[in-house]
């Protein structure tokens, strides 16, 4: 059976910018219900029933609309040129499930599309690699006052969170810290437990969102 094309809107304040994409994710075989150059726009095309957003993380009331957005069932994914650190983390810790430069080809682009709707979180390597580095001494420390007590993760379970945070699977998480992969299946389902968080992508959420935290 032939699957229909997933439905995208684009939101980004550069014309250029916002057309180029459409044009390309087209090409790509996803069907493009709206171009839009603000949130005012965003908010209107949510009529439309996208299954995914692309925003630029500039626009203005980018934490609002991620929040309306996932309320109206819709995928939101963050856009940017490399290098813009701060901007990303603001969408992701606001809801955005991944985050895609400017630099990557149509291709790229349209297989992070696809991953999001399959429930992961599109992140580019390079960027995923400089978040995780400029988080990372912070983060062990934070995780204590930020979890509660009865459910605070154990070094192992924190340790497997952030390579799973890189985007990494559980066969590379399993060779990477010389375990079995059952055993990080094992580890990964306590860490949905105590983050209540529903899937793999949404702990890799919350461990953005946790180390994020002042």
């Amino acid at each position: 059976m032939v699957q229909p094309m997933a439905r995208i809107a684009i939101c980004d304040p550069n014309e250029i910018a916002r057309l180029g994409i459409a044009h390309a994710l087209r090409g790509e075989g996803l069907r493009v219900v709206g171009v839009v150059a603000d949130c005012d726009g965003a908010y209107a095309v949510l009529a439309q029933r996208p299954q995914v957003i692309l925003i630029d993380t500039t626009v203005d009331g980018l934490e609002q609309f991620v929040g309306r957005a996932r309320e109206s069932g819709c995928i939101v994914i963050g856009t940017g040129v490399e290098g813009a650190d701060e901007r990303a983390f603001a969408g992701i810790m606001a809801g955005a499930c991944g985050y895609l430069t400017k630099d990557l080809p149509a291709r790229a682009w349209a297989a992070g599309v696809r991953a999001a709707l399959r429930g992961e979180a599109p992140l580019s390597r390079a960027l995923t690699a400089r978040l995780v580095d400029a988080y990372r001494t912070r983060a062990n420390t934070r995780l204590v006052g930020v979890v509660p007590n009865e459910n605070r993760l154990t070094s192992r379970e924190w340790q497997i969170l952030q390579l799973v945070a890189q985007g990494k699977t559980n066969r590379t998480v399993a060779r990477e810290l010389c375990i079995s992969v059952e055993t990080v299946r094992t580890h990964m389902s306590n860490i949905l437990g105590k983050l209540d968080a529903p899937n793999r992508s949404a702990a890799a959420v919350k461990y953005h969102q946790l180390v994020g935290v002042s």
